[in-house]
């Protein structure tokens, strides 16, 4: 009887590990989670007398993201000609510097995050809008 038992348990683990190895990930595993944006994440960014305006996020499931699509709009539509900026940062990076002398003081600005993963699932979008601050000398 226990050998029977060690026997099952045995195909159990093996089953599971082959499953897993040849992409156990089709299914609810091909779903990719949505990053939480970090910064700047309030209705505005001020960066007078700064060089750079610093995007950060988290990524969420690490180990089987290869990297997130950064984009920034101009305004609050977030297609077509308003996209001034589109990079993939890989991870483990969690932030993006973007030189201040692209935005404009007192314009509103979108920026989109979406993560995407080694096997090319995509998550869900992620955005927020803010206004910049840029106060002449």
């Amino acid at each position: 009887m226990k050998k029977i038992l060690v026997s099952i348990l045995l195909i159990i683990c093996l089953a599971v590990s082959a499953v897993y190895a040849m992409g156990f990930r089709k299914g609810f595993m091909d779903s990719v989670p949505p990053p939480q944006l970090i910064s700047p994440v309030s209705e505005t960014a001020d960066i007078t007398g700064k060089d750079y305006l610093n995007f950060e996020w988290i990524v969420i499931g690490l180990m089987d993201i290869d990297y997130c699509d950064f984009r920034i709009y101009k305004g609050y539509d977030t297609y077509g000609n308003d996209l001034i900026l589109k990079e993939q940062v890989f991870t483990p990076d969690r932030d993006y510097r973007v030189k201040a002398d692209i935005f404009e003081d007192g314009q509103v600005y979108t920026w989109v995050l979406k993560q995407v993963s080694y096997s090319g699932f995509k998550s869900d979008t992620v955005s927020n809008s803010f206004k910049v601050i840029k106060k002449l000398k």
